[in-house]
């Protein structure tokens, strides 16, 4: 079996200031989509990896054999300790099989350097055999939302039998890079990769071009071998000569170095002040795929975008690859990505309890079992259309309709006569009597009154479907250039909002704490 680890990448504060005011209130990465924050379905996904053939025992060897497993999984940014407490003692106890930390960066270190800094803790063995040393470990963005292919990367990672050419030997795969495809007009806004599409090979990456240079683009999720942290290594010592820190000499190669304990312990025995001194801001996708993709030997220019900081002259040490996935992914930019995010997380939620049911049924498994999993969501009276995740601590009445596409958090109360669809309602929010809601997010704490209607834009939370490879743009301006108005989005009721009755709300951004007494329309309500 072959053992993992998995780094997710949560950033800190200052980070997420498109997703205001939803992250005024709580950190963006424990934003509830789909009932579990959004931190927590990369955190699933990498606890199916290694349950996904074991979760039916006793039936089938071949099927119940799996070579992968995710034992550990690292968060890695600059919150506070006391701002994660809470979700990792849940997670901890909602995933018992999984050592689930967090890791505290000194200061926001880009997306390589926070790596780096923890390098020691990353590449640390998981036990004394030598089957329990760590051979991979996946770096997922916190603000990605998709239907991880993971064991597909790692089948690619592993099995990966490609030549760059005849005349080339073949080099060892440091990093394997989840792709997708997207349009040449959004493709500027991403991460662009020139691949091989024989070896998979990535030749050239550039980071939001100003040009369009490949419609591949970069998901934000990495299969990384241990020796990606030898490339690092040599760009944290290019960067630290450039900027005259010629003390910088003495990194090491920690992954292929004989004396590598002794260098880590000589490295642990630093004062903190001096090792946080030399942490340096590194950036996975502008220094260290820039590095892999110009060392496989492409025949593309560097050039163009100057993102750059760092030389290429350095020989070639390994090859990064791209699996190019099909699967359903965006990126958690704004408000109105979460709606979007919301419905393809309960429909895929749907999709896996459908295939377990199946799969049980099929099997000579006692009853109980499969009454349980058959009634373990019940409706409580209320009528749905499509896919809803109500928590169970919250109250609906059994008049009300819901969905499709709604996630009702903890504690909510839901009157009677309330109709919701394509929405996501917070823990301990109120919708009183006959009221409509719809492409909306109700804040946490949040009352509306009876009879109110709350809707925003459609168009905003959905990518063109008359576009192949269409994504969601992340960078959509937040007012119109021409008229100075508010561009359609979601409506948007932050923390503790109050909507007294018979109020229409439409298109609109409510910050927290407001009183609104009368209807509003394409505004910001401070």
């Amino acid at each position: 079996m072959i053992m993992l680890k998995a780094v997710i990448l949560i950033g800190g504060p200052s980070k997420g200031t498109r997703f205001r005011p939803l992250s005024l209130d709580v950190p963006k990465p424990l934003f509830p989509v789909a009932g579990l924050p959004v931190v927590q379905h990369h955190i699933d996904a990498c606890y199916r990896l290694g349950q996904q053939h074991n979760s039916i025992s006793e039936v089938d060897n071949k099927r119940n054999v799996s070579k992968y497993c995710v034992a550990e999984v690292l968060l890695l940014g600059y919150y506070g300790d006391d701002e994660l407490a809470d979700f990792l003692l849940t997670a901890t106890q909602s995933y018992p099989s999984l050592r689930i930390r967090y890791l505290r960066e000194p200061d926001a270190l880009g997306t390589a350097g926070g790596l780096y800094h923890f390098r020691d803790t990353i590449l640390a063995p998981l036990g004394t055999s030598e089957d329990e040393q760590v051979q991979a470990f996946f770096v997922m963005n916190g603000d990605v939302c998709a239907d991880f292919p993971l064991d597909e990367m790692l089948d690619m990672h592993f099995n990966n039998n490609s030549l760059q050419s005849q005349h080339q030997q073949k080099q060892p795969v440091l990093i394997t890079v989840m792709a997708t495809e997207t349009t040449r007009q959004q493709s500027v806004h991403y991460g662009c990769m020139v691949v091989d599409k024989e070896t998979n090979i990535i030749q050239h990456y550039v980071e939001k071009p100003s040009t369009f240079v490949s419609n591949t683009v970069n998901c934000g999720v990495y299969l990384c071998s241990p020796r990606l942290f030898d490339t690092i290594a040599d760009i944290h010592l290019e960067m630290s000569n450039s900027n005259g820190n010629g003390n910088q000499q003495h990194i090491t190669r920690y992954t292929t170095s004989s004396n590598k304990n002794n260098i880590n312990q000589q490295q642990q025995q630093k004062p903190t002040e001096e090792r946080v001194a030399a942490a340096m801001v590194m950036w996975m996708e502008q220094d260290v795929l820039r590095r892999l993709a110009g060392e496989s030997g492409s025949s593309c220019s560097s050039g163009g975008d100057g993102g750059s900081r760092i030389k290429k002259d350095a020989g070639c040490g390994g090859v990064a690859l791209a699996a190019t996935t099909r699967n359903w992914w965006s990126q958690l930019k704004t408000a109105g990505a979460a709606i979007y995010a919301n419905r393809h997380y309960l429909a895929l939620r749907q999709q896996r309890q459908r295939l377990l049911q199946r799969e049980l049924i099929d099997l000579p498994l006692p009853s109980p079992v499969k009454c349980r999993l058959a009634t373990a969501d019940p409706k409580g009276g209320y009528s749905t259309i499509g896919n809803v995740y109500v928590h169970p601590s919250a109250l609906v009445h059994p008049t009300a309709l819901l969905g499709p596409n709604v996630s009702v958090g903890e504690g909510a109360c839901i009157d009677q006569g309330v109709r919701i669809k394509e929405s996501i309602v917070l823990q301990d929010a109120v919708i009183g009597q006959h009221s409509l809601v719809m492409h909306s997010i109700i804040g946490r704490r949040a009352k509306v009154g009876a009879w109110c209607r709350v809707e925003g834009s459609a168009a905003c939370s959905d990518p063109n479907p008359n576009v192949a490879y269409a994504k969601m743009t992340p960078q959509l301006p937040l007012f119109n250039a021409l008229d100075g108005r508010l561009n359609p989005s979601i409506t948007i009721l932050g923390c503790g909002v109050n909507v007294e009755s018979e109020v229409v709300l439409l298109n609109s951004i409510v910050l927290p704490y407001k009183t609104l007494t009368r209807s509003y329309k394409n505004e910001i309500i401070l």
